[in-house]
């Protein structure tokens, strides 16, 4: 009697067999480019617009890398109409949409059981989190810090919490603020459900992010009795900007509040809030108008313009509530327009036709590889925009150059992005629902 030990790739429950019959790169890719339902359709154009804008700024924040010495003129090269290319807004609206999703998942979760399973979710995040994660950590380490005990700190999305550490990925700051808030969410949505005032506790904790924001830029009187144009010149302006008002959870935490809000009143108002604005067309026509106002004038600022009328005269007092409530108008406006378009009545309707365009899926289905990849591609957006590899070549850019940099820089994106999704992360999605 003799035996036989089959390959590994023969069995038929182990991992490599069950990674191989997990792509259908047909279908996979047409999934990606044909809404198949319409489920968190309206998402999309958040999604896709929010990773859009981020590798626009990223362009810009590389090409003003590269033009240092000439960044004034750079700077002052876009008209003024096009002065909201320069806001620093990428992380928010995607703060916003990640709490909403998260939460919404969540409360669906214990609608279903009455309870909520933490150590699940946890699992389920990570196992959504890190595959792509981890391609992308050996990807940038020889390029980045490429410092071995930078390693635990990014594994464990905690490099914020030091100042001798940071991330490998140069996107990786906000996914250790979506990850820790994600570690919270559980914890704040059984407060939720063990509380009568569920509205009124998360709207607290909206204004209370807010006056802890403000109190953070009031006790450092050089965030805000500088000009934030500065930040393109100032290298320790800049770092102090950025440790007090940018890389950490608990100063950026409105926008995943938001999120949460928004999420918690669709899923459990949706019929009431809809009905609402259907009986009251006027009301729901004011509501959309001031989140479309208050979007605009998030963007209406030059911030980096030396020559921008904001700074003429430049006022300190103005300067702080700037910084304070800036970001987190933007979020609330999001806020405001996401919950129009998931309960449309009147004129709220076109927010939800112009957010549910086909045109946005794709983007919205890649923004994970996307978001984590785009800057080795900015480098060849460059590189075919004004073909040379040689930076020190570049010593100007037209507002066309930069669009053209910013064409290649997704193209390459997109078509990476799309490989990292069927071989990486599509396949772990189904690992996970299994």
């Amino acid at each position: 009697m003799t035996s036989t030990i089959e390959p590994l790739d023969d069995k038929p429950d182990s991992i490599w067999r069950r990674y191989k019959n997990s792509i259908n790169f047909k279908a996979d890719l047409k999934a990606l480019f044909i809404r198949t339902h319409e489920r968190h359709a309206t998402l999309d154009g958040a999604r896709a617009i929010t990773i859009m804008l981020m590798v626009l700024f990223h362009v810009l924040f590389g090409l003003s890398t590269i033009l240092k010495d000439n960044l004034e003129a750079f700077i002052q090269g876009f008209p003024s109409y096009l002065s909201w290319m320069w806001q620093v807004q990428g992380s928010d609206p995607l703060f916003v949409v990640s709490g909403l999703l998260v939460s919404y998942t969540l409360f669906r979760s214990y609608d279903r059981s009455n309870s909520l399973n933490i150590l699940t979710f946890y699992k389920r995040r990570l196992i959504r989190i890190y595959p792509l994660f981890l391609v992308a950590l050996i990807m940038f380490f020889p390029i980045g810090v490429r410092h071995w005990d930078y390693i635990p700190s990014n594994l464990l999305f905690s490099s914020n919490f030091f100042d001798d550490r940071k991330p490998i990925i140069p996107v990786a700051w906000s996914l250790e603020v979506q990850m820790q808030y994600y570690f919270l969410l559980p914890i704040l949505c059984l407060i939720l459900y063990a509380v009568r005032w569920r509205i009124a506790l998360l709207v607290s904790l909206i204004v209370a992010a807010v006056a802890y924001r403000y109190w953070v830029v009031s006790s450092h009187p050089v965030l805000y009795q500088t000009p934030f144009y500065q930040l393109a010149y100032d290298h320790d302006f800049a770092r102090a900007l950025s440790k007090n008002l940018y890389y950490h959870l608990d100063v950026r935490i409105g926008g995943f509040l938001m999120g949460t809000l928004v999420a918690y009143l669709h899923h459990y108002y949706e019929k009431q809030i809809t009905a609402y604005f259907n009986r009251n067309i006027i009301i729901n026509g004011i509501v959309l108008a001031i989140g479309l106002y208050l979007i605009y004038w998030s963007f209406s600022f030059p911030l980096l313009n030396k020559n921008a009328d904001f700074y003429s005269p430049f006022v300190p007092e103005a300067n702080l509530w700037f910084l304070v409530i800036n970001r987190y108008t933007y979020s609330f406006a999001m806020g405001i327009l996401l919950l129009l378009a998931l309960c449309p009545a009147g004129p709220s309707k076109a927010v939800k036709w112009f957010l549910s365009w086909p045109i946005w899926h794709p983007f919205a289905q890649l923004i994970y590889p996307i978001y984590l990849f785009h800057f080795i591609f900015i480098v060849f957006g460059a590189a075919a925009a004004f073909g040379t590899t040689d930076k020190h070549a570049i010593t100007s850019a037209s507002v066309s150059q930069v669009m053209l940099v910013y064409f290649w820089a997704l193209l390459f994106t997109v078509i990476f992005a799309s490989i990292m999704h069927i071989y990486i992360e599509k396949p772990f999605l189904k690992f996970r629902e299994k």
